[in-house]
């Protein structure tokens, strides 16, 4: 679900999966979609006139109803707040790009993603990964102003949501809320630690040999596993699935079938772009099942396996013996 209604807009420097991106190759904190408009506090009364103890917020340019009315507790912050926050917390870091910004939910939610050039793209052995700075803000009280780094590019309200779950450094909307976002600089601290930890760990996979049969073997285990959508039977469709990732194992864009980051990267593909009906024809429905549903679930639940001796072990031990009885 894109959420992006008539009220919303999602500018960016590519176009995003839902087709409505706004290409800006010129995108900046300082002239931008959340520039061209604002939030404003509206007080709320009873039909008698009389004042009652919460507002409302409404945009600026249009002076429509954004969120549900709120009570003193919940302090805004404006689209400017947020993005003069977000300039504070990148002033010092250089090669910074803009590379997406927008509203959804009829401009409840409001989000910014950032690359930072030299850690936006890095390979590792023959694969090339991507990482952004994604910030967001829920002025419709859904969510607390945010922060984290990951492989996903705020464009729509999947994408924020996946990205919330994942934020490192999250703000809530009292009173104090101006002075607590300086602590947003904090994910920038965190963004190159973040990184060079992955590196480590998937360059320690390339030292990690696996042979062909024991890659097979581990695909079958783990494709039956009892909380799989799977069938816990190799059957038909499921022994297909197995040989095709152990094709992509093989030949798969960087592998050579030597290794464990052999094996995690046939899994990445796979459930990346042919995971769906018809091998991934339908790109909505693949890029939802990568990146929210069952395949950002089994990618990351075969992170924690290929990194683990014991889980690997069990696995293939099982997938062996399923094999066996075909």
């Amino acid at each position: 679900m894109h959420g992006i209604t008539k009220r919303d807009k999602q500018q960016g420097r590519h176009q995003g999966w839902h087709k409505l991106t706004e290409i800006d190759l010129n995108l900046n904190l300082k002239s931008n979609w959340l520039r061209d408009w604002d939030i404003q506090e509206v007080e709320l009364q009873t039909v008698d006139g009389i004042e009652i103890p919460f507002k409302i917020l409404t945009g600026t340019d249009d002076h429509q109803i954004i969120g549900k009315p709120f009570a003193k507790t919940f302090t805004p912050v404006t689209n400017a707040q947020f993005l003069d926050m977000i300039q504070e917390a990148i002033s010092g870091v250089k090669g910074a790009v803009v590379e997406t910004v927008g509203s959804v939910c009829n401009r409840g939610r409001v989000f910014v993603s950032i690359s930072i050039k030299g850690m936006d793209k890095f390979v590792i052995g023959k694969r090339e990964f991507h990482d952004y700075l994604n910030f967001g803000n829920g002025h419709d009280q859904s969510c607390a102003v945010w922060a984290n780094s990951s492989n996903i590019c705020t464009v729509c309200y999947n994408t924020f949501s996946s990205n919330l779950d994942q934020a490192n450094v999250k703000v809530k909307h009292s009173k104090d809320v101006a002075a607590r976002l300086e602590n947003i600089v904090e994910i920038i601290d965190a963004y190159a630690g973040t990184q060079a930890k992955f590196k480590a760990e998937f360059e320690r996979l390339m030292n990690e040999p696996m042979k062909t049969d024991q890659a097979r073997n581990l695909f079958a285990g783990w494709m039956t596993r009892s909380n799989s959508e799977e069938s816990k039977d190799l059957g038909p469709k499921t022994l297909v699935k197995v040989n095709r990732l152990t094709e992509l194992f093989e030949t798969g864009r960087g592998n050579s079938g030597e290794n464990r980051a052999d094996a995690f990267s046939a899994v990445t593909d796979y459930y990346t772009h042919e995971s769906t009906r018809k091998q991934g024809q339908n790109v909505s429905r693949q890029v939802f099942s990568s990146e929210f549903g069952i395949g950002r679930m089994a990618k990351t639940d075969f992170w924690n396996v290929i990194r683990n001796d014991k889980s690997i072990a069990s696995y293939a031990a099982s997938g062996k013996k399923a094999l066996s009885l075909l």
